[in-house]
């Protein structure tokens, strides 16, 4: 059985003419919850002097509020006992439901699709402000309410839908959408793993107003279009070695050619390495020197040790004034800039391969690290993997270490 907890709380932005603010409640399910208006209002400075109206009070008004305030939560709670007997257990009962069950609201206005959408991605920017969440996602996030837009607008011509109304022919006419009519440049129709990207991220918006208890199902959760598993692109020693060996007439090249660099030695994604600050350079008891920090992305804490051309690099940036300024270990740069710099410096080392950041990363799991006999362990843990099955993936990848590992049998089966 899930714990009821009825929560009261000041709304600051809900007035009334005479400078009150409004009271709202919470009714909480476990850790879900839904918000309601109890009509009633109070100066805030009395609620706070009152430590929310918890202590003694003697004006009248504020006595016939707090006994307001209590019956409404017992009423509630008798509520759901109601509801408990009903239902024979309360798997099915959410706050939202219980709510409506409480205050006859059945008949209020329904929460709409792209209002789930305004709302998850309003929370999302107080996660990217606080440091918890990436700029990126918080831009994917954000290109679903366009997506969304489009496919209601072009096939259903309408401009919102009530989110009740969302079917599994909804659904899966979406997946029809966008695999063959959405607009992509010049081109009509994205691609498989675009497609379902886009729909596993609505799916996670509706989650996040499930637990909220504005919704009480996902219906997006029958979905089972899966990914098609896409050849990593990663660089061999030879093609590393080029780059590094590489002599740029030019900041711009050069700093970015440094940048990559610092992904195939250290594994980070972009988003990781303009994080980095020189607090997280440390040396150890035996004069180590390391990259300390955690994951954005996972928030798995990634140490690395420095190795010597990692630690040219940082070497290099030390008086820059361009990091110096910045606190930064090395420049900051875009991701966008660096993809389109990182093309040139393919073209100028004659690299047959579409060379973008992330490449870095797939540098490290298999040329760096997985030649080198580092054990699967170790690379899940620098790279940050939650599961060791993602590190896996690039096993596959590496027919020079199986070569070398089978190479041991010759002398076997000669």
């Amino acid at each position: 059985m899930k714990k009821l907890k009825v929560s009261f709380y000041l709304k600051g932005d809900k007035k009334n003419q005479n400078g009150e603010t409004a009271i709202y409640g919470k009714i909480y399910l476990g850790n879900v919850y839904s918000t309601f208006s109890t009509s009633k209002h109070i100066l805030q400075e009395r609620w706070e002097k009152t430590n929310s109206l918890r202590k003694p009070v003697r004006m009248d008004n504020e006595i016939n509020l707090k006994n307001y305030l209590k019956s409404l939560s017992d009423s509630i709670e008798e509520k759901y006992i109601d509801l408990l007997k009903t239902y024979n257990g309360n798997e099915d009962i959410t706050p939202l439901f219980l709510k409506n069950f409480c205050f006859n609201e059945r008949t209020e206005k329904k929460i709409t699709l792209l209002e789930i959408v305004k709302n998850h991605n309003e929370y999302f920017k107080k996660q990217v402000k606080k440091g918890d969440r990436a700029d990126g996602s918080l831009e994917k996030y954000e290109r679903m309410g366009d997506v969304i837009t489009d496919y209601l607008n072009s096939k259903l011509k309408v401009k919102d839908i009530e989110f009740d109304k969302i079917t599994r022919k909804f659904v899966f006419g979406f997946d029809e959408f966008l695999r063959f009519e959405r607009r992509h440049g010049s081109k009509t129709g994205l691609a498989n793993n675009t497609t379902v990207k886009y729909i596993r991220n609505i799916s996670s918006m509706v989650s996040h107003a499930k637990k909220m208890g504005l919704v009480a199902e996902n219906p997006f959760s029958i979905y089972d279009k899966k990914l098609n598993e896409v050849e990593t692109t990663f660089l061999t020693l030879e093609e590393l070695n080029s780059i590094e060996n590489k002599v740029f007439s030019n900041r711009r090249l050069d700093v970015t050619r440094d940048l990559f660099l610092f992904s195939c030695y250290t594994s980070y994604a972009p988003v990781d390495v303009m994080n980095l600050r020189k607090g997280n350079y440390t040396l150890d008891e035996d004069c180590d020197k390391w990259l300390k920090t955690k994951r954005q992305k996972t928030n798995v804490r990634t140490n690395v040790l420095v190795i010597p051309p990692l630690k040219r690099i940082i070497e290099k940036y030390k008086d820059d004034p361009e990091c110096i300024e910045d606190n930064r270990l090395v420049p900051n740069r875009s991701n966008s800039n660096m993809n389109a710099y990182l093309k040139e410096i393919a073209d100028l080392c004659n690299i047959d391969k579409n060379l973008t950041w992330y490449v870095g990363r797939h540098t490290f799991a298999t040329t760096v690290a997985l030649a080198n006999d580092i054990p699967m362990e170790i690379i899940s843990q620098i790279m940050g993997h939650k599961r060791i099955t993602q590190t896996q993936h690039y096993a596959k990848l590496m027919d020079t270490s199986v070569k070398k590992h089978m190479k041991g049998l010759y002398s076997n089966f000669e």
